[in-house]
């Protein structure tokens, strides 16, 4: 181990989701996230599949002092490293991370770390055991607006929470928009359609705002074009009702054609005593009406909160959540969105889809 003022030692396992690479003005993902930090240090990149060897290439000229294998085993054996970031398809991500907490690393894991909440239960036992810090890649809350709107709920602006809302609809799975074929878009290696790939972002606001786990999900999960994989649904519906009785509805769609804008995106959260409202998620801007004594001056108001620019995954947000990971592995603590939460989204996803198929409310 190194010494706790040194830089924590990381491994890139995968290249294959939200990674990026090292050229200064392109490819900003989650290895630039943590190249270069005062707190870490990458010694290693390690990947398999042949199709990344070009990108494998690109790292050993941008960064030469880091090995680079294309084996797991090879690099557990032979490389000293704390934290590895594990970004692969969730049906490699699995065994993978399983081999590194075996050995006892800490895991950044991008989404998904697993296809099915049983799969994943056997690394989340294995991290309680050797008191591992394992963060799954849901970045939003870490988003100023997040922050924002729990403000709005501590300082009851809102009221009592009663309900949220979310959307995302973007464009369809299709050939040259987003290729049939790829690992996203099939059942063996994500384990879902798009309820799988993204809903995730908006259980972990909603989880944010309700402070609270589901407990009931009911869901309509679709193929509504013939192009993607049977049993990867192109549209969701779900609702959602949480231990303390918050209600959320999440809509989510590969329905857009890209002849427009190629995302569709909003947010609501709506108290006893106002709403905030979250248009074109990802922006800075929030809108916040209450009836609040400490508003009646002003009852609605606007904040204005862009998003400070940073050349990595989600911009400077995206960095902090990476600061706020490497915190925990260094100080100790739970991580932001942690493997439990990942395990109880994977629940809900499965619930979903048994719901889908049988037209019943699932408890969890």
């Amino acid at each position: 181990m190194s010494n706790a003022t040194d830089p924590l030692r990381v491994a890139v396992v995968g290249l294959r989701i939200h990674a990026g690479g090292l050229e200064p003005d392109r490819d900003h993902g989650l290895i630039k996230s943590f190249y270069g930090r005062d707190d870490a240090r990458i010694v290693a990149y390690c990947e398999w599949d042949p199709d990344e060897s070009a990108a494998l290439e690109s790292l050993a000229k941008y960064d030469p002092s880091a090995q680079i294998y294309t084996s797991l085993e090879e690099l557990l054996d032979r490389e000293a490293f704390e934290v590895a970031v594990v970004m692969l398809p969730p049906n490699e991500a699995t065994p993978a991370s399983e081999k590194l907490a075996q050995a006892g690393k800490h895991l950044f894991i991008e989404k998904q770390a697993a296809r099915t909440a049983p799969e994943l239960l056997p690394l989340l036992e294995l991290a309680a055991q050797r008191n591992l810090v394992v963060r799954i890649g849901y970045p939003w809350p870490s988003h100023p607006v997040a922050h924002e709107i729990r403000r709005c709920l501590d300082d009851g602006v809102l009221g009592k929470l009663l309900a949220m809302e979310a959307r995302l609809v973007t464009v369809q799975i299709a050939p040259g928009l987003r290729e049939p074929d790829h690992w996203m878009y099939r059942l063996e290696t994500e384990g879902g359609g798009i309820l799988h790939m993204e809903g995730g972002h908006w259980l972990a606001l909603f989880q944010m705002f309700a402070q609270a786990r589901v407990r009931s999900v009911t869901a309509l999960c679709s193929r509504r074009t013939d192009v993607s994989q049977e049993g990867v649904e192109d549209a969701a519906t779900v609702a959602l009702e949480y231990a303390n009785g918050v209600h959320a509805c999440l809509h989510m769609g590969y329905l857009l054609t890209a002849a427009g804008p190629r995302n569709d995106t909003y947010m609501a959260v709506r108290g006893d005593l106002g709403a905030a409202t979250w248009d074109d998620v990802g922006s800075g801007t929030l809108v916040v009406n209450s009836a609040a004594h400490q508003w009646q001056g002003a009852p609605q108001r606007t904040f204005n909160m862009p998003p400070a620019p940073r050349a990595v995954y989600a911009e400077q947000w995206g960095y902090n959540y990476v600061s706020e990971f490497l915190k925990a592995v260094r100080e100790g603590g739970r991580a932001l969105v942690s493997i439990e939460d990942g395990h109880h989204f994977l629940q809900i996803f499965d619930a979903a889809y048994e719901s889908s198929r049988t037209g019943r409310r699932i408890e969890l």
